[in-house]
C-alpha cells in the first residue's frame, strides 16, 4: 500500500496490491490550493452519494482494453488501458479513440501522412477534410502550403511518435451535465525540430479511416478550438498492440508546448465545459471494477455517485508548484505487510499517471 503525506492530518490509503491500477477515482483540483493543484483519493466505490459537483461539467465514457502479462513464476497479471472518444474537424467530424493520459500534455492522433503499417491499423486524421483546420508551427503561426514546418519528436516511455502541429475544432464525445450530477507507460518527453521538410499528404483512404468519419451524436458536447499534434511516424511497439488511436494529454501546462495545446488549461475558457471558477481545472477519473458499471472521466467536477455512502474526499497537495508532471509526496510504501525503507527520509515522490497500467515502486 501507499501512504500519502498530508498537511492537515496523518492519513494512510487503503491497502493496494502492487499489481493494482490507480485508485478507482482520481479527482484533480487545480484552482485555489496553496500548491495550485491537489489530488484526492476516494476511499471506496459503491452506492450513490448525496450532493454532486457535476453541474455544467462534461462526462466522457471510457472502455477498457486488457493485455495479459506473465512473470517468471508463471503467475499471469494484466495491464490495462482506458480510452474514450473525441471528434475532430468539421463539418463532418472524424472520430478517434484516445487514452486520457495525465503523463503527457498534448492531443496526438495518427495522420493520413503516416504510411507505416502501425498507423494504418488505426484511424488517421485528414486535415484536408476539415474546413476549420489549418497547419501551424509550434508557436501557432499558420504554415503556408509546401513550406517547411516545425516537427515534434515525442517519447512515451515505451514508444516514439514524430508529429506536426495542427489547429482544429475538437469535441469530447461526452454528455454535458445540466443538473448537479512491463507495463506500458505514456510518460512524455520530447523536442521540437523547427522548419523541417513538410511531410507528403496522402490522399489515399482506407476502410478504417472512413469508419471514423461520421456525424456527431445528438448528445455530444464539449467542443473547443485546440492546437494538437498529428503523428507522421509511430513506432510499432507498443502502438500496434493498442485498440485506441491516440493520446489525449491531461498533464500540467509545462508538459505542453504552449497552453493552447493543453486541455486542462483550455477546456473551460474554450467552452468545452461551463462551471464556476473554482472547478474550471478540475477533473475526476473513475475506473470501474466490473462490467456492471462504466469507466468515465468528468471534466469540471467529479461524481459523488461513485463514492461509498458516507465516504468523503481527502485532498493531497502536489509536491511542487511548478513541474512537468503531477507529483505527490509519498509518506511510506508497504509490500506484503512489510514497510520498506525507501521513503523513511521523507524525500519520496510519485507521478500520478493514468497512462501507466500498473503501480510501480523502486526495486533493489
Amino acid at each position: 500500500k501507499l501512504s500519502w503525506a498530508q498537511t492537515t492530518q496523518n492519513w494512510n490509503s487503503s491497502s493496494l496490491p502492487l499489481s493494482a491500477p490507480l485508485p478507482s477515482l482520481l479527482p484533480m483540483y487545480m484552482s485555489r490550493c496553496q500548491w495550485k493543484y491537489c489530488w484526492t483519493i476516494i476511499s471506496a466505490v459503491a452506492a450513490a452519494g448525496t450532493a454532486d459537483s457535476t453541474g455544467g461539467s462534461l462526462t466522457v465514457k471510457m472502455k477498457k482494453q486488457t493485455f495479459p502479462l506473465q512473470n517468471d513464476g508463471g503467475v499471469v497479471h494484466h495491464k490495462s488501458a482506458y480510452y474514450g472518444e473525441v471528434l475532430i474537424g468539421s463539418p463532418e467530424p472524424q472520430r478517434f479513440k484516445v487514452v486520457f493520459d495525465t503523463g503527457s500534455g498534448h492531443l496526438i492522433v495518427p495522420s493520413v501522412m503516416c504510411k507505416n503499417e502501425t498507423c494504418q491499423m488505426h484511424r488517421r486524421y485528414k486535415r484536408r477534410k476539415s474546413l476549420t483546420a489549418y497547419d501551424i508551427n509550434v508557436d501557432g503561426t499558420p504554415v503556408a502550403p509546401k513550406d517547411g514546418r516545425d516537427q515534434l519528436s515525442v517519447t512515451f516511455g515505451t514508444g516514439e511518435i514524430v508529429g506536426v502541429f495542427v489547429h482544429d475544432r475538437v469535441c469530447l464525445a461526452g454528455k454535458v451535465a445540466r443538473q448537479g450530477a512491463r507495463a506500458n507507460s505514456m510518460l512524455q518527453t520530447g523536442h521540437v525540430v523547427a522548419g523541417a521538410e513538410p511531410p507528403t499528404e496522402d490522399d489515399g483512404e482506407s476502410d478504417i479511416d472512413d469508419a471514423g468519419s461520421q456525424k456527431p451524436d445528438s448528445d455530444t458536447g464539449g467542443c473547443l478550438d485546440l492546437r494538437f499534434i498529428t503523428a507522421v511516424a509511430m513506432s510499432d511497439h507498443p502502438y500496434s498492440l493498442f485498440s485506441f488511436d491516440g493520446i489525449f494529454g491531461l498533464g500540467p501546462h509545462l508538459l505542453s508546448q504552449a497552453k493552447e495545446f493543453n486541455l486542462v488549461e483550455s477546456g473551460a475558457p474554450g467552452g468545452a465545459w461551463q462551471v464556476d471558477h473554482e472547478r474550471t481545472k478540475m477533473f475526476g477519473v473513475f475506473l470501474a471494477v466490473s462490467n456492471k458499471e462504466d469507466s468515465e472521466i468528468t471534466f469540471g467536477g467529479y461524481k459523488t455517485e461513485h463514492m461509498a455512502e458516507g465516504a468523503h474526499l481527502i485532498w493531497n497537495p502536489g509536491a511542487e508548484s511548478e513541474q512537468e508532471h503531477w507529483i505527490l509526496k509519498i509518506k511510506s510504501i508497504t509490500a506484503g505487510g512489510v514497510r520498506l525503507p525507501y521513503c523513511d527520509d521523507g524525500t519520496c515522490r510519485a507521478l500520478v499517471d493514468t497512462g501507466m497500467s500498473l503501480l510501480g515502486i523502486p526495486s533493489g
